[in-house]
């Protein structure tokens, strides 16, 4: 003979299935804001260690030859289209693909060397110590402008202060005129006029340069590569503080501000929420939040302009 059950034990009817989906979907819905938040923190952390990786190795540079590395993406006196970044590699445990580097060839040159490889070949590959977990777009090699022009490159999220100055020609942000293309450093009349610390015309200044104080001036932030052609690890990367941090990254994620703008594109910016990473010259690295006072922002920018600044 069949034994008959309880109703109770013949197991959940379809609304009490319903109801447990429910809870289930409600605590997931509940806990994923909290794992995006540990997660983020995780990459914020991470992101500050590479930065502050920089920093000792700038400072490593600095007591060798007496000033930071110069960029030399753009000119100088001679035209090496040479990152800043790349003659901190031997200090950032990178030494393998420094000494695979011709340095009397330009760093985009595709000849082959005496190394087997060539300069541009080395700088297509991604570089870990510069790519900001946060920003997954930056692992993706971009095509560059400037002499760079057509060549895909590895791209960086860490790029020198060059200063406070906007490219092109308008009036500027806010109260703050434009002072001219020139002053990125684009030719050699200007470059050590640039108020930053690095220009891409092969100019840097020494530590004793930086009157304003060591710890009131950064020397490297953060940028978002893909919203910007100009920053790649190997070839070029500068970014000033003529526009606030994170100005128009909703544009520009939108597609509405395009990545080749000259003068909006090449500030500092993230993919962290509300601020971005910088590291001062004394080593400390700072998360600088997009509502920080402008003229502290633009003052923290500039190695000997006076301002009485100081980082929040």
């Amino acid at each position: 003979m069949k034994r008959q059950f309880p109703r109770r034990w013949a197991g959940f009817t379809l609304i009490e299935l319903l109801v447990v989906i429910a809870i289930i979907a409600i605590l997931i819905g509940l806990l994923l804001p909290a794992v995006q938040k540990v997660r983020e923190a995780a990459a914020r952390m991470s992101c500050q260690n590479n930065i502050k990786q920089l920093g000792i190795a700038m400072h490593s540079y600095q007591d060798i030859y007496k000033q930071l590395p110069p960029g030399n993406g753009y000119g100088g006196p001679t035209p090496l289209r040479r990152s800043w970044t790349v003659l901190l590699l031997p200090y950032i445990e990178q030494g393998a693909i420094f000494t695979k580097i011709d340095l009397t060839k330009q760093q985009i040159d595709s000849t082959v060397n005496a190394s087997g490889v060539s300069n541009l070949s080395l700088i297509q590959t991604n570089l870990k110590a510069v790519l900001c977990p946060s920003d997954s777009s930056a692992a993706t090699p971009l095509t560059r402008t400037d002499n760079a022009s057509s060549l895909t490159l590895a791209l960086t999220n860490y790029t020198s202060n060059v200063g406070d100055h906007r490219n092109g020609t308008g009036t500027g942000y806010g109260p703050f005129p434009d002072t001219g293309w020139y002053d990125y450093g684009n030719s050699s009349d200007t470059a050590a006029k640039t108020r930053g610390v690095i220009t891409r015309y092969g100019y840097a200044a020494s530590f004793a340069e930086i009157t304003d104080g060591l710890s009131n001036t950064f020397l490297v932030g953060e940028v978002v590569p893909a919203w910007c052609v100009w920053q790649d690890w190997g070839h070029q990367s500068f970014a000033t503080t003529a526009y606030p941090i994170n100005w128009r990254n909703k544009d520009l994620a939108a597609g509405t501000l395009s990545p080749s703008n000259p003068s909006e594109t090449i500030t500092f910016r993230s993919k962290h929420t509300g601020g971005a990473n910088f590291m001062f010259g004394d080593g400390a690295v700072r998360f600088l939040t997009d509502g920080i006072d402008y003229p502290t922002f633009r003052g923290l920018a500039s190695r000997a302009g006076g301002e009485t600044v100081s980082p929040p």
